[in-house]
């Protein structure tokens, strides 16, 4: 490895990287799950250009042996809110490669050339390639469950048949199934939300408010996946009666596969898109 003998200076990023950055960035912060503007309505800048390798050596990750010029190039760069800027300084956390992977997930929901435009009629799904899990490990780590090997391989063997059917649900169905889930799980604490062995259960009326969606449109949604056994249309029981809600099923062996995801995702700051979107299941994996 060739050692960098130039002295270290912070150089601005040049105008055409900057907006290489920008436009691959969709406006918004690349951490995962936040929805932070990083250009507002009147056109000011109110994000944070950051640096995956530091700029200067008292920064976080540098690297001696990049050039200076080097740590301005957009492979460099990231866009993010102040709060995710802050936490992601936790080198032991958010290490160099956890940075890049979470720039590339990002850059690839706004870069994705068969979602960019339709050019003609085409059936996407048929171009999904899941990649599937077979021991879910790091998922077994991360939630805690202490299963043993068998169990584990048992159920991404179970898994596998679910995501070879989920491949073939329109990508808007799914990332709304997420949202739903991610929804729930905020709320799973008051009367909107229920759980049970079937699955996760909401309020339409919850999501109508949450989603300023109408409530025929999420009951359309719900019932498109109930096509796929992934949904459906069910009731909670409330102080004025059964009230209509959006269930979520768990898997035939009871698995309550959406809610582990979202949780898995917030516990490992992995983007829920990578398994609505790209059907990136082997993320689960040790």
């Amino acid at each position: 490895m060739t050692t960098i003998t130039e002295k270290t200076k912070r150089l601005t990023p040049k105008a055409d990287t900057l907006r290489e950055v920008f436009l691959k960035s969709g406006n918004l912060c690349a951490f995962p799950g936040c929805g932070a503007l990083m250009m507002d309505a009147e056109g000011t800048f109110i994000g944070q250009v950051c640096h995956i390798e530091a700029a200067e050596e008292d920064g976080e990750r540098f690297n001696a042996n990049m050039t200076n010029e080097g740590r301005r190039q957009a492979e460099n760069l990231i866009l993010m809110c102040y709060p995710h800027h802050q936490k992601t300084n936790d080198v032991a956390v958010y290490t160099v490669e956890k940075l890049r992977k979470m720039k590339e997930d990002h850059e690839k929901r706004f870069s994705h050339p068969d979602r960019a435009i339709l050019e003609k009629l085409t059936d996407w799904t048929e171009a999904e390639e899941p990649s599937h899990a077979t021991n879910l490990i790091r998922l077994d780590s991360a939630l805690g469950w202490g299963n043993s090997l068998v169990e584990l391989v048992d159920a991404a063997v179970e898994l596998e048949v679910y995501v070879e059917r989920l491949r073939n649900v329109p990508v808007d169905l799914r990332r709304f199934a997420g949202a739903v889930v991610k929804r729930a799980i905020k709320m799973e604490n008051t009367g909107a939300v229920r759980t049970d062995v079937d699955g996760v259960r909401i309020l339409i009326s919850d999501l109508k408010g949450a989603f300023r969606l109408g409530e025929r449109v999420i009951g359309d949604r719900a019932n498109q996946l109930d096509a796929y056994g992934i949904a459906d249309v069910d009731t909670i029981d409330t102080d004025f009666g059964p009230k209509a809600a959006v269930r979520i099923r768990n898997l035939k062996s009871g698995l309550p596969l959406w809610m582990d995801l979202v949780r898995f995702c917030e516990i490992e700051s992995e983007p829920l898109e990578a398994f609505t979107e790209d059907l990136d299941f082997g993320r689960l994996d040790g």
